[in-house]
């Protein structure tokens, strides 16, 4: 079990080539996504920016296909944990990482498990209890 953020998620939607099929590799190998509460939140924000970006309209992610991964982003599996039980971690975490990027490193501190990521930056930082990788690494 690994803890998969947001962006792992959205790659999985949406990616192409190489990255993606590594997102997708990870989310398909979770029966059930382990993630903050504000997971559908930020896939929803992510797919957008993806539309605002213009790769609708230059043909890199079809209207069908944002669609879709919206669909998905409602009905994918999740067990979704509230920031309270996690808020004193979140806190300890603030000099290096945002709220929600603290937020899914406590979550995965707790459950004893590695958080996977799209975020390189992230993957880098100091304060994490637990590996964090990139999809498809091996640690």
């Amino acid at each position: 079990m690994s803890v998969i953020d947001a962006s792992v998620f959205v790659d999985a939607l949406v990616g192409v080539g190489v990255h993606g099929e590594l997102a997708r590799q990870e989310v398909r190998s979770q029966p059930t996504l382990q993630v903050p509460a504000i997971f559908g939140a930020e896939s929803t924000s992510a797919i957008r920016g993806l539309v605002l970006r213009g790769l609708v309209l230059r043909g890199d992610l079809s209207t069908i296909r944002a669609a879709a991964a919206l669909d998905q982003v409602r009905r994918v599996r999740t067990l979704q944990y509230p920031l309270e039980p996690f808020a004193q971690r979140v806190w300890e975490l603030r000099d290096n990482l945002t709220v929600y990027d603290a937020w899914y490193v406590a979550l995965a501190e707790w459950l004893g498990t590695d958080l996977v990521t799209g975020d390189e930056r992230l993957t880098n930082a100091t304060g994490p209890h637990r590996d964090v990788r990139l999809p498809g690494a091996v640690l």
